[in-house]
């Protein structure tokens, strides 16, 4: 499969989920329709950012469009009585151009989203949109992390959330600000996504330093290509140093993946995504606690 046929496949999802959130809009279940849309806009967020390649600057400029219509959407139905955010007439004329995105043109965009935006914070200064949880974003970057949210499934393909629960560590105890990155790379070592770092994990028990946080992996299990691994490092500040240092890493291969918990081996720094010549941390009996979930 190339790119290009990826790319479709995605905004084919993209656009089930925009016509399921609508749906439940009409149907009168706001619940439910806010949690798809705030899903949406943050998958559309995502890829319509700088970092992202996978579309071009036309293409990144409607995402971010449509992206903002759902959050103003959102802001409707959390406030029926008030005339804030935007119609669900409005949100519905944008289906088409999300549907042809590959046809389509910022400027001619269906919805003055700027007019919107404008009258929503002139009745709410206080609200910046789109509110992406704002006491977050007031937060440190190390601190808040860099998870992404679980990504939309297309044709029912598998996708993988692997639940961190902790790491036994016999220093647990002296590590500032600890927290994990995430990777998943081919056999040569190349990133297959973005990586991804936890929040700092501040709870600490004996020899654990213990995370319960969610990574969702952003391609689904079919995509990958055979002999991918998952790379997981342990990493730390140092106030000395001023910097972030790297403790250990362990790794999970494509054929270990299943459903289930998971008890991974620590290694020695340098990570080696090549998975050659490796060295375990220690001989205890310390490891990484992993639980894996596989759903579409």
């Amino acid at each position: 499969m190339n790119d290009i046929e990826d790319e479709e496949k995605v905004v084919s999802a993209w656009h089930k989920a925009f016509k399921t959130g609508t749906d439940y809009d009409l149907w009168g279940q706001p619940v439910e329709a806010i949690d798809d849309y705030k899903r949406l806009s943050k998958q559309l967020q995502k890829f319509s950012s700088p970092d992202s390649s996978t579309f071009t600057d036309e293409q990144k400029r409607i995402l971010g469009k449509i992206a903002l219509c759902l959050e103003l959407r959102c802001k409707a139905l959390q406030n029926p009585d008030s005339a804030e955010g935007i119609s669900l007439d409005d949100l519905k004329k944008i289906e088409a151009t999300l549907k042809n995105l590959f046809k389509q043109r910022s400027k001619d965009f269906p919805v003055d989203v700027l007019a919107a935006q404008i009258e929503s914070q002139n009745k709410h200064p206080d609200n910046q949109l789109p509110d992406l949880d704002n006491e977050e974003e007031r937060q440190p970057l190390r601190e808040r992390g860099s998870l992404l949210p679980e990504p939309i499934s297309f044709s029912g393909k598998p996708v993988l959330s692997i639940r961190i629960l902790k790491i036994g560590l016999k220093d647990a105890k002296q590590y500032i600000d600890p927290y994990m990155s995430v990777y998943v790379k081919d056999n040569l070592g190349a990133d297959l996504t973005t990586r991804q770092d936890t929040p700092v994990a501040n709870c600490k028990e004996d020899t654990y330093v213990v995370f319960n946080i969610d990574v969702h992996i952003q391609k689904t299990i079919d995509s990958l290509p055979p002999g991918y691994a998952i790379f997981f490092e342990f990493k730390h500040y140092k106030p000395k140093k001023g910097s972030v240092s790297t403790r250990c890493w362990a790794f999970m291969e494509s054929d270990e993946i299943k459903e289930g918990s998971a008890v991974l081996e620590l290694y020695k720094k340098p990570a080696n995504y090549k998975r050659k010549n490796l060295q375990l941390l220690t001989v205890k009996p310390l490891y990484l606690h992993l639980k894996l979930s596989i759903h579409s």
